[in-house]
């Protein structure tokens, strides 16, 4: 009993510490904003300037917003449209661009080609003012998603501030406004906290958030949002009213709807409180927050579809989209067997980019990327104190499943039509970041793990440390292929 009696004040304190240290990884919320914002300034200041996915034409569209020019300038019949753009900041961005693409093509195995092969054309002039340089870019539609990095881009420029300040600003303000509907979305929803939080963590989509000032990061954090707002809806909390719920689900629809158009089937998931043993027949009129969402997309697609061309034409790729959309049409189950292809050539490079990126970003042991996807994936599986303690009904989980699948499928359709070249084998084009905005859907379908060492406030070692190491490796990774 005496030496019960003197251990015990010694190891308390100490059991006491551990808790106090690992407390922020029990709360989703605290985890995703302090690794987020580390590993995003990180990546925000690290990433050689134009060097995010496709920043250059991004930073582009969001400098012509930001004089207050909203829909890209035609260029022709059959080319790209583009921005009207100071040659300055043109030179500017070419100079910080080649130097970048000088250092991926040394990566290449073989000799390194003289820098002469790298040198670019002049500027072309623009059609309305010859005094200012003219940027072409592709598909990058909707201004809704570019508001933020338009927003800084501006204020930037009446600092006088260059190209690459500008970028910066921008960059910091995507970053923040990434980490803070992310933030708020796992708050809201009453179930699966911590998917929302893994998803929002992975690289690839800090990678779109941090460094890359493209409109893919708005998208997501607003598909992330959205289903929470339906899985509140499903689950409110006291005192919220129908009448609340619809005028939540209008707005974000119609903004989702503004955006990259396949993600709207995530506002199909306001149907879930209208299905399972528990549905709630007054709130039928949340059907109209998928049915506005999906006309505001096919009217502004429709208003705009001249204004857009994908870049397939860039990487040597003849695209017929009137012969695919007849092949789809009238031979589907050859578009069936296409896909099918795909999936089993491409699943692992597709999961794995969630965690590598690419081979442009990362470059490593396949075994860190399955290590880092096995972390990801048991945490967007566990359970946080607050959550609602009823998993969802079998109906419910199959429309989750059903609007990941309507989604994936929708990627498929896209690039099919516009990034495959007739008579291919497989579908052609199709990224791993595509499928960012529809990854929280799996672990929601699934529900949370049963087991005591899943539930982050019970458990001695909750499993969101492990974010950490991920994330340091990852930007260890990137950092020594980067330079």
């Amino acid at each position: 009993m005496t030496v019960g009696t003197d251990t015990t004040p010694t190891e308390a304190p100490a059991a006491g510490r551990r808790r106090d240290l690992l407390a922020l990884f029990r709360n989703p919320v605290a985890t995703f904003l302090a690794i987020g914002l580390v590993v995003g300034v990180y990546l925000a200041c690290v990433v050689p300037h134009f060097g995010g996915i496709d920043e250059p034409a991004h930073f582009y569209r969001s400098y012509q917003i930001s004089t207050g020019t909203f829909l890209p300038e035609k260029y022709g019949k059959q080319g790209f449209s583009g921005a009207c753009i100071p040659r300055d900041v043109i030179r500017a961005q070419r100079a910080d661009s080649l130097v970048y693409v000088r250092h991926l093509v040394s990566l290449e195995p073989g000799p390194t080609p003289p820098k002469s092969v790298t040198k670019l054309p002049a500027i072309p002039d623009c059609p309305t003012d010859p005094s200012l340089g003219f940027v072409t870019f592709s598909t990058f539609g909707s201004p809704v998603p570019y508001l933020p990095q338009a927003a800084a881009i501006f204020v930037a420029r009446q600092f006088g501030v260059g190209a690459d300040g500008m970028l910066l600003a921008a960059r910091f303000v995507v970053l923040a406004m990434y980490l803070t509907i992310v933030a708020f979305a796992i708050a809201r929803t009453p179930r699966s906290k911590w998917a929302f939080c893994a998803v929002g963590l992975l690289p690839v989509a800090l990678f779109q958030a941090a460094p890359s000032v493209s409109h893919d990061a708005f998208t997501t954090a607003m598909a992330l949002l959205v289903v929470s707002s339906a899985l509140r809806a499903l689950d409110p909390p006291s005192g919220a009213t129908t009448r609340a719920l619809l005028i939540e689900a209008l707005v974000l629809s119609a903004i989702l709807g503004m955006c990259k158009p396949m993600y709207i089937v995530v506002a199909g998931l306001y149907l879930l409180p209208l299905l399972g043993r528990r549905r709630r027949t007054d709130r039928w009129p949340l059907v109209f927050a998928p049915v506005l969402g999906v006309a505001t997309t096919l009217a502004w697609n429709a208003a705009v579809s001249d204004l857009w061309k994908t870049d397939a034409g860039y990487f040597g790729i003849k695209v017929d989209d009137a012969a695919q959309k007849h092949a789809l049409l009238h031979e589907p189950w050859d578009f069936g067997a296409d896909l099918a292809r795909t999936i089993f050539h491409q699943l692992w490079y597709w999961a794995h980019t969630q965690v590598s990126v690419g081979p442009s970003v990362t470059s490593g042991p396949a075994v860190l990327a399955l290590l880092g996807l096995c972390v990801y994936g048991v945490t967007s599986l566990l359970r946080h104190r607050a959550e609602v303690p009823d998993p969802l009904d079998w109906l419910q989980r199959a429309l989750v499943v059903v609007v990941f699948l309507a989604g994936s499928l929708l990627i498929a359709v896209a690039n099919y039509l516009y990034w495959t070249e007739p008579n291919s084998s497989q579908v052609g084009g199709i990224q791993p970041r595509y499928f960012m905005p529809l990854l929280v859907l799996i672990p929601v379908a699934i529900g949370s793990l049963p087991w005591r060492w899943a539930d982050t406030g019970k458990a001695r070692f909750p499993v969101p440390v492990l974010l950490v190491p991920s994330a340091v490796v990852f930007c260890v990774i990137l950092t020594f292929r980067m330079y």
